[in-house]
């Protein structure tokens, strides 16, 4: 990803995991409402948006990521 070639773990996570969400939990999947965030086209670009991941310790429950429509 452009500007984190040199990024300290502590950057990464701050800029693209401690975000604000809304977590929906369903039978069938958990959806992640991303909020709008400065960094949020980075998650857009990565191609994991809208897309139905499955978890393996959620016995495949799939996670999907989507943004925030509220």
């Amino acid at each position: 990803m452009r500007g984190y070639t040199d990024s300290q773990a502590r950057q990464i996570f701050r800029d693209l995991i401690d975000l604000p969400a809304t977590v929906i939990i369903t039978e069938s999947e958990v959806e992640v409402q991303l909020h709008r965030r400065a960094h949020l086209p980075i998650l857009l670009a990565s191609g994991l948006m809208n897309t139905s991941i499955p978890v393996p310790w959620w016995n495949g429950t799939p996670l999907r990521l989507t943004t925030y429509m509220g």
